[in-house]
């Protein structure tokens, strides 16, 4: 009702109204209880992402062998229900996908196809597949492979997950969404190249060239769509792109904002659950700002525009100045999302644009027509291209304020945001920056007066963080699984995110009490992307060990007693050469006034036998080796007398952890990650412990 005031956004008003009403009234997914053990089970493959139709409703799969969309397929599937929101911070992945009508996913290996779907999926998907594995043979590298595969095909699979990293830090990721950038890079030069020759040739007095390109670019829409694997983001994109086509062929002048009202309409009446979509979010939020701020930044720099008669170098400098403006333009109307979504913002976003975003738009169109025609020097063009942008991206991640770290922004923080951004549009700079100045404010972290540990779920792992009183911070392990390097980084999908949004910028210490995959798999991208004082580490010769050491940028020493903003640190363990890794875990026992904590890392009986010679007395106990039954010995459990314990397990782990028989000897109050983080407050005289 609010947005049927302004005029250019009614359209936009009213298709939201509509897609409310059809979302209120369509049946929610039903809340199904996934069976205990893998079933057998057939399924029909709706999308190349794993989407299935189970008998019980969708489902979101990991697929192991080779299916088509439209595929009947029989499967052995693990089945579970997506988790909610785990840890600050994180995101809430059961309500991401139950607003696509998704309750259950999983993994599954596939057994037989039942009945095969349309032939035209099979050959698209091994045109695809074709593509992505002739640019791995012939790019130099294989994240400049896997950077044209996307660009291309919609593949990144090849890109590794520093390259995708240091192309989110350095603001270029967008170029590998697969959604209206490649499709507006394919048509704009089809297009003018359409036009261009039309109006050469002897008809073009018959016909207006714009009905011509019109007319050329719309296949190429369309096939640049299923190219990119037909996924929800490129449909739409295709669908504007065919409106905005069939506008400029019919002559009408175009309007940005009623255009964009009218597509957000549309997606909103078509798929309510689209509004839930962060790629469409992201795409209104970004065009919006071109359409209202580009042009009033670019107008605010004490800059004059060239003449007409300008040489070409002052041009092109004007074309990279107006790309900057609409970078920053962008940006700022993104940045409230993007610090929900992902808990950092680019802040070189503005200047890698300006100088690598043309190279990559470039590289688009390219790859596309390596697709069809499968010429040398072409893929030498492309694989220059690739190997600029990537370079780019990793000077421009690399410097030390590439990024910053934010808390999700409340309703308030946002409204007053884009309060700033609409009365930036209108040059009322001194509004701007009053808006702006309370959004500082509001984000200011208070130091907590008392100690806070999070013990966050990280799966089958240990991370926990401890808060200090007035200040400080301590990482003690950083998640992973049992693989190294794991198949998920748990430092960027758990820790960071946490650490954003429980306000801490730099952590004064970081342990690591063993090297295992399982503590140490999210270490590196917290070394990465944090400032640390000190890192802990034993003198353990592994080669994840060695592998930290090499990779950290603080000074390395051996656990020693310390004290930070008056919480004592106690280090109980030693390290024996030849010893087990678990029995030569870091034990450390906070002790803040009266109340002590114990972390126990992964020690096993021998150890704990040694440790219960100390006084090792604590209100709360971090259970060591998970709940093992090799550990948490009646001995030890008697010396350390804890009034509650916390397990981090994996939820459904195969292990069995915690153990049945240490649950039945551990007469304490009982947490588990696998059911969310456990968060533990300290006054220095009582401890409060709770679930997040």
């Amino acid at each position: 009702m609010l947005l049927a005031v302004w005029r250019p956004l009614r359209p936009l008003g009213l298709g939201l109204a509509l897609g409310l009403l059809r979302g209120a009234a369509h049946e929610r997914p039903a809340d199904l209880a996934p069976p205990a053990e893998p079933i057998e089970v057939e399924a029909r493959l709706l999308s190349s992402e794993g989407l299935v139709q189970l008998p019980q409703g969708l489902a979101l799969l990991r697929l192991r062998g080779e299916a088509h969309r439209g595929d009947r397929l029989r499967l052995w599937a693990w089945l579970h229900r997506p988790p909610p929101q785990l840890n600050p911070g994180g995101r809430d992945r059961r309500a991401t996908l139950a607003v696509r009508g998704i309750s259950l996913e999983g993994n599954a290996d596939l057994l037989a196809v039942v009945e095969r779907g349309p032939p035209f999926w099979r050959w698209l998907d091994g045109l695809r597949a074709r593509f992505a594995a002739r640019a791995e043979q012939i790019c130099s590298s294989r994240d400049r492979a896997g950077l044209v595969a996307a660009l291309a095909v919609g593949d990144r699979s090849m890109l590794s997950r520093e390259a995708e990293d240091e192309l989110s830090a350095s603001g270029l990721v967008h170029l590998l969404a697969s959604s209206g950038l490649h499709l507006a890079a394919v048509i704009w030069l089809v297009r003018l190249l359409g036009k261009g020759l039309w109006l050469r040739t002897p008809w073009a007095a018959s016909l207006r060239a714009s009905v011509v390109g019109a007319a050329l670019a719309l296949p190429f829409a369309a096939a640049e769509v299923l190219l990119l694997g037909a996924p929800w983001p490129a449909v739409r994109a295709g669908v504007g792109a065919a409106v905005a086509l069939l506008g400029s062929a019919l002559a009408r002048r175009g309007d940005g904002l009623t255009t964009l009202a009218l597509g957000g309409a549309a997606c909103a009446l078509l798929d309510p659950a689209a509004t839930h979509d962060l790629a469409l979010q992201l795409s209104v939020a970004g065009i919006s700002g071109l359409l209202v701020l580009a042009r009033p930044l670019r107008e605010m720099l004490p800059l004059p525009l060239p003449p007409a008669a300008a040489p070409l170098w002052r041009r092109g400098a004007e074309h990279l100045l107006r790309l900057g403006c609409a970078t920053a333009a962008a940006s700022l109307c993104t940045a409230p999302l993007l610090a929900a979504a992902f808990h950092r913002v680019s802040i070189v976003s503005v200047a890698a644009n300006a100088l690598a975003l043309l190279p990559g738009l470039l590289a688009i169109p390219i790859a596309t027509a390596l697709v069809v025609v499968d010429a040398l020097p072409l893929w030498f063009i492309a694989d220059g291209l690739a190997g600029f942008t990537l370079a780019a991206a990793r000077g421009f991640a690399s410097l030390p304020f590439a990024t910053v770290a934010l808390a999700t922004p409340g309703a308030l923080a946002a409204l007053l945001w884009y309060a700033g951004a609409v009365f930036l549009s209108q040059r009322k700079l001194r509004f701007t920056g009053g808006a702006w100045a309370a959004v500082a404010l509001l984000a200011l972290s208070h130091a907590p007066e008392t100690m806070r540990i999070t013990f966050l779920a990280v799966g089958q792992g240990d991370a926990t963080l401890v808060q200090f009183p007035g200040g400080g911070a301590m990482l003690v392990d950083a998640g992973g699984d049992l693989r190294w390097p794991g198949r998920f980084d748990p430092g960027a999908r758990d820790v960071i995110p946490a650490l954003a949004e429980l306000g801490v910028s730099r952590l004064d210490l970081v342990v690591l009490t063993h090297p295992h995959p399982d503590h140490a798999g999210g270490l590196l991208s917290v070394l990465d992307r944090v400032p640390v004082g000190e890192l802990w580490m034993t003198e353990d010769p592994d080669p994840i060990a060695s592998q930290i050491r090499a990779h950290a940028k603080a000074p390395i020493k051996p656990p020693h007693e310390t004290e930070i903003s008056g919480v004592r640190i106690e280090v109980h363990s030693h390290y024996q050469p030849g010893r087990s890794i678990n029995d030569n875990s870091i034990v450390l026992r906070l002790v803040h006034a009266d109340v002590a904590v114990l972390l126990a890392g992964d020690v096993e009986a021998l150890a704990e036998s040694e440790l219960a010679q100390h006084d090792l007395r604590a209100a709360l106990l971090k259970a060591p080796h998970h709940g093992s039954r090799t550990s948490s010995t009646e001995a030890f459990l008697r010396r350390v007398d804890p009034q509650a314990v916390v397990y981090c397990v994996g939820a459904g782990n195969s292990f069995g952890f915690p153990h049945a028989d240490v649950l039945a000897r551990t007469h304490a109050q009982l947490f588990r990650t696998d059911e969310g983080a456990v968060i533990a407050e300290s006054d220095g005289h009582r401890l409060t412990v709770y679930r997040f």
